[in-house]
């Protein structure tokens, strides 16, 4: 929980007229009168398909169930549950969601631990006869007490992780191997609220026996503070800041912010890297020839309902010195200063929401190569619609050429994109669209290719079951090149079109079942007119059998094939992570492995398979309840031949990387293990 407060603390947004995403949060609530129903309200992420909520009476071994449905805004959720419950029983409820990110469950530590309502009737109310309230404590449910998943309460300020492994035994030895692995991190995390004044103090220092490349033993991770007092804050250090998406982006940053969150006025102010930086490195004030200096200023009316914002920013941007720049070409020093005015606006209650941006900037994008300081703009403007179950969004951006900001890492310019988006969203089945139309370099630069993609899906899903959803879709995608540098590049111009289907289940109370198949058709026109199909199948999800085991299969196989030739590709993979309570907050078993097999157009077939196991004894109860530790015993099996004989070929007589890797790549290996957190 302090992880989560502190991070929400830090990652505040910049101004009121901010758009932060809605986090997840659900509730249920007691019946306002004798024989009224429950009430059910959810928050989830924008897309979520569906949410459902399950329920049991204290003591019983099944769930029932119910659907929320979908709010105006697309985000908030809400249902009832009409049911005769004994007077006085105490409800074990969680909910089950299906984001984009996938499924999950609310509260987040379900299934280990369930909401419960208490219902009025029971002698809890305080004395003088007051109704009773509705509680949300957490339930011991299956995996719950000391063991795995089990966070132990807060203390701190100081936090102190580590973790060391021992290789007892390689099957195959590594010359110069370092047998013994040791990492850790020390934090300090401090929050306090008080008279409407919130103090926050963050600092993490990391360590590792074994750094990679130019990285230390010993290094700073994080290092933060923040002061925040009647609509004012001030951060110094680390810290996520963004102001709209042709000016400052979100990305990891450092250096000094001031925010005033006022109504109807809004103010930032920000000194701030471009770059992520190592060390302490930056941290108070911008590295120079790595910075970004600027401010925004905001103002509402209609009660909020409408507001204004200027942006500005100038700077200097050099991403090769990135800590963590991945990059498969060589990235140019930029300069420039952009401006930037939006608009967000909503109405008719909220049912309409429309926001847009216009920026110009002065930029130069290759500053080593004396590149001329361009002028250029780039602008944008959408629109979302949500009366109840319904819901249309449009949008459209016009990047220019020319147009560029140092507050973006790697900003694509010359490009112009409509898109839109329908959706019907009911308990039992919803209907979505979507629309993509993008052109890249439509002024026609020289020596740049042109390209235009087109892409449109239809999704429908259908509750079978209060908790089996059937899905399904359409595809269809084109695409045109034109000025194309190399000819022989194969679907340069295509069309594409496919179907996908799936089916999810729901199982209470702590498991859930996912399958879905895929099939796509691609033709192109180029040098040669190539056609293809594939077809891929996959299953997975989480299982839990009884209180004692939790597996999570994984299996999926793929076929393409391509004409002429008849050329066909097949992949095939399984892959299993299984947790065993052996003796539950003693002793358990951790099982994680999988398989992959290829089989390549030539014939050839590649083939690897890994298995871990790891047998822990826990020791909390000996920290009694202020830390976690375990020992552990490790083996794991590598089984790789393709890649040991790519190795092998490259190997020399003297110890190298490549012999290390043949040495690895076909090995059984025993490790014991110690971990401790506190």
């Amino acid at each position: 929980m302090i992880d989560r407060s502190l991070r929400t603390f830090v990652l505040a947004t910049a101004t009121a007229a901010t758009a932060v995403a809605a986090g997840d949060g659900f509730e249920l609530k007691p019946p306002a009168a004798p024989g009224a129903p429950l009430q059910g309200t959810a928050t989830a992420p924008a897309g979520t398909e569906w949410v459902v909520v399950f329920y049991r009476v204290a003591g019983e071994e099944e769930f029932s169930s119910f659907n929320l449905d979908v709010g105006p805004d697309g985000t908030s959720y809400a249902g009832q549950l009409q049911g005769a419950f004994p007077s006085g029983a105490k409800l074990e409820y969680y909910a089950a969601l299906r984001t984009p990110a996938g499924i999950k469950y609310l509260p987040r530590e379900a299934p280990a631990a369930f909401a419960s309502l208490q219902l009025p009737g029971t002698p809890v109310a305080p004395a003088g006869g007051a109704a009773a309230q509705a509680q949300a404590e957490p339930v011991p449910g299956p995996g719950s007490g000391p063991g795995p998943g089990n966070p132990p309460p807060a203390h701190g300020p100081i936090y102190v992780d580590g973790a060391f492994e021992r290789v007892a035994h390689h099957q195959n030895p590594v010359p110069g191997e370092q047998r013994n692995v040791a990492s850790g991190q020390i934090r300090f995390a401090y929050q306090k609220d008080e008279d409407g004044r919130q103090v926050l103090l963050n600092a993490r220092v990391v360590y590792t026996n074994q750094p990679f490349g130019n990285q230390t033993r010993w290094s700073l991770g994080d290092l933060q503070a923040a002061y925040a007092a009647g609509g004012h804050k001030v951060q110094v250090g680390d810290m996520v800041v963004q102001e709209s998406e042709l000016t400052l982006g979100g990305a990891g940053r450092r250096g000094l912010d001031y925010t005033y969150a006022g109504q109807p006025l809004g103010a930032h102010l920000f000194a701030l890297n471009t770059q992520a930086h190592a060390g302490t490195e930056g941290l108070a004030w911008p590295v120079k020839g790595s910075e970004v200096y600027g401010g925004s200023l905001g103002y509402g009316w209609l009660n909020g309902n409408l507001r204004a914002k200027v942006v500005f920013l100038s700077g200097k941007d050099d991403p090769a010195t990135a800590t963590n720049l991945v990059s498969a070409y060589a990235p140019t020093v930029r300069d420039g200063s952009t401006g930037s005015l939006v608009l967000d606006g909503r109405f008719f209650d909220s049912r309409l929401a429309v926001s847009g941006e216009y920026a110009r900037s002065l930029f130069t994008k290759d500053l080593l190569n004396e590149a001329p300081h361009l002028a250029d703009q780039a602008w944008r403007l959408s629109g979302f619609w949500a009366d109840g179950p319904f819901s249309a969004q449009l949008g459209y951006r016009d990047v220019g050429r020319d147009f560029g900001t140092v507050g973006v890492a790697f900003f694509v310019g010359d490009r112009r994109t409509l898109n839109g988006s329908l959706g019907f969203n009911r308990a039992t089945w919803s209907l979505s669209a979507t629309a993509i139309d993008e052109r890249t370099n439509p002024t026609g630069q020289p020596g740049l290719d042109q390209a235009w993609s087109q892409s449109q899906s239809l999704d429908a899903r259908v509750g079978l079951t209060q908790a089996l959803f059937w899905r399904v879709g359409l595809r269809q995608a084109r695409q045109e090149a034109e000025l194309i540098s190399n000819p022989l590049i194969p679907f340069s111009n295509s069309t594409r079109s496919g179907l996908t289907t799936g089916f999810d289940l729901m199982l209470p109370p702590a498991s859930s079942l996912a399958f879905n198949a895929q099939f796509d058709r691609l033709r192109a026109e180029g040098a040669s007119d190539t056609r293809g199909t594939s077809t891929t199948f996959s299953l997975g999800g989480s299982l839990a059998v009884g209180q004692r085991v939790r597996v999570s299969p994984n299996l999926s196989w793929s076929r393409t094939l391509n004409d002429p030739g008849d050329q066909k590709t097949t992949m095939e993979n399984a892959f299993l992570n299984a947790d065993f309570a052996l003796v539950p907050g003693i002793l358990g078993f951790l099982l994680n492995g999988g398989m992959s097999r290829t089989v390549l157009v030539t014939g050839e077939v590649m083939e690897n398979s890994v298995a871990e196991g790891t047998l822990r004894f826990f020791l909390d109860t000996f920290l009694k309840g202020r830390g976690r530790a375990s020992l552990g015993l490790k083996g794991r099996y590598t089984h790789a031949p393709a890649l040991a004989a790519l190795a092998r070929g490259g190997a020399t007589g003297t110890p190298t990387p490549a012999t290390t890797a043949a040495a690895m790549a076909n090995d059984n290996q025993v490790s014991i293990l110690l971990n401790i957190s506190y």
